[in-house]
């Protein structure tokens, strides 16, 4: 009878359930603490073609704000759940965003802050018929800082490491390895294409499915890292 429970309480059905139920209760929490940013994008949206104002830009920056914390906590927890195989999402969820907070906020405004300076300028040189090279140099930078950034906040969400430790690491690992990087990106291709070409439904689980897939990538990186922070096991994290 106990072995006939286990079998019913651990069962495919019941892990499909379980991981369909975290996903979506973890991408619930990502959009609920990015309430800003979907009111914008609904107004953009819902606009009908109409030209944005240049004010409503700095509206659209500042709405982008929350998505650092938010998503470093659901990376937290994606990353938890393919460690341990379990979760408590709630629990898991706040505890991470509460604690990593400051530094991935930091991280993310900055990140925020240089890649729409960087966007004026494309757009100044456009505009002023600068040589296409400079635009081109101005979008490559743009590129590797969102591919450095896809190391940055898993490897706050899992240690506790000051930021200059963590933006040499990241970099790092963006170089050393690079197809771990082009999995990262392509995370985002995979999850917009089936968006864009399959369903909206992929909406409910777009975040978790995107922190699922780059704490996967990345499982062995952090690991790597953990290692050799083995005498500081205050600076990892639960």
């Amino acid at each position: 009878m106990a072995k006939s429970n286990r079998e019913f309480g651990e069962g495919p059905i019941h892990t499909i359930t379980n991981y369909i139920f975290w996903f979506f209760l973890g991408n619930f929490y990502f959009c609920l603490l990015n309430i800003p940013l979907i009111f914008v994008l609904i107004v953009i949206l819902s606009n009908g073609g109409v030209p944005i104002p240049p004010w409503f830009i700095s509206i659209i920056i500042l709405s982008c704000i929350p998505i650092g914390p938010a998503a470093t906590a659901l990376l937290s927890v994606m990353g938890k759940l393919i460690r341990e195989k379990d979760l408590s999402v709630t629990k898991d969820f706040f505890k991470a965003y509460k604690a990593n907070f400051f530094q991935s906020l930091f991280f993310w405004t900055l990140e925020v802050l240089i890649i729409s300076i960087l966007f004026i300028d494309t757009r100044f040189f456009i505009s002023n018929n600068y040589p296409g090279i400079m635009t081109n140099i101005i979008f490559i930078i743009i590129v590797f800082i969102f591919l450095v950034s896809l190391y940055v906040y898993p490897i706050i969400s899992r240690f506790y490491l000051n930021w200059k430790d963590i933006l040499k690491t990241a970099v790092y690992y963006t170089i050393k390895k690079f197809h771990i990087t082009i999995l990262n990106f392509a995370s985002f291709l995979v999850v917009g294409f089936i968006l864009y070409k399959v369903s909206n439904f992929v909406l409910l689980f777009m975040a978790s499915a995107i922190c699922y897939l780059l704490m996967f990538y990345q499982q062995k990186i952090l690991l790597e890292i953990e290692n050799k922070l083995k005498k500081n096991t205050e600076n990892i994290q639960e």
